[in-house]
């Protein structure tokens, strides 16, 4: 497996390569080569290597591009082979317009998933490690911003669109803020074994494969009938 790791902060972006080259027995079952680059042609350069690489870490705020998409949009530009891309930034959670650019990576360029520089190492650590095996992954503290849509008209003509029924939409809801199986149980006042039996339906309705592509299915989709709304 090779990943490219892309920040202009070269010390960083070396240091944590060679982190991941040391530690990635503990993450992967495959052995693990990392480039680090340094700009977009470069990164660009690398996924037009025979083969490409198998995922591509990608900082939204390289050459000084902050608070926008504009770089991953460039790389997904020069990407026609669709290597994951994952988005790495500085971005805040409490900033209403800075959680709509990681919703628009997600849902409009494909993102693979999310790491926040500021966030916590386990955190990050997980996140790697479930991106090295295949996953489309985010931190559930993006998840449960990402799910602050009240508006209740939209969240009807969601649960139409997608063929829930109002179980299973209670149950998806609580995916999409982010919560544990044990905390959806807690919440619904339902076993956890239900949960999990819900859970499966959903994931089929939704031909997702795992709680963190539900959660994002749906709070893009409660994202588009508000805007709708």
């Amino acid at each position: 497996m090779k990943i490219v790791w892309v920040d202009d902060h070269e010390l960083a972006c070396v240091a944590l390569t060679e982190y991941i080259r040391q530690h990635a027995s503990e993450w992967s079952e495959h052995d693990v080569e990392t480039v680090p680059v340094f700009t977009l042609a470069q990164a660009i350069e690398e996924i037009g290597k025979a083969p490409p690489p198998d995922l591509v870490f990608l900082d939204l705020d390289l050459n000084g591009a902050r608070g926008g998409t504009h770089t991953l949009e460039r790389l997904q530009a020069a990407n026609p082979r669709g290597v994951p891309v994952v988005v790495c930034t500085g971005l805040t959670l409490t900033d209403d317009r800075e959680i709509e650019v990681i919703r628009t990576c997600l849902r409009d360029h494909d993102a693979q998933g999310v790491l926040l520089k500021r966030g916590k190492l386990k955190t990050m650590l997980t996140g790697l490690s479930r991106m090295l095996a295949g996953e489309l992954w985010v931190p559930e503290e993006v998840l449960r911003r990402l799910a602050c849509v009240t508006d209740a008209a939209s969240v009807a003509q969601s649960r139409i669109d997608l063929a829930l029924s109002p179980r299973e939409w209670d149950v998806a809801r609580c995916i999409g803020r982010g919560l544990s199986g044990k905390e959806i149980a807690r919440e619904l006042a339902i076993s956890p074994g239900h949960v999990r039996q819900v859970s499966c339906v959903i994931y089929d309705k939704l031909q997702v494969r795992n709680r963190t592509e539900a959660a994002i299915k749906l709070n893009a989709q409660l994202n588009v009938a508000s805007a709708a709304a």
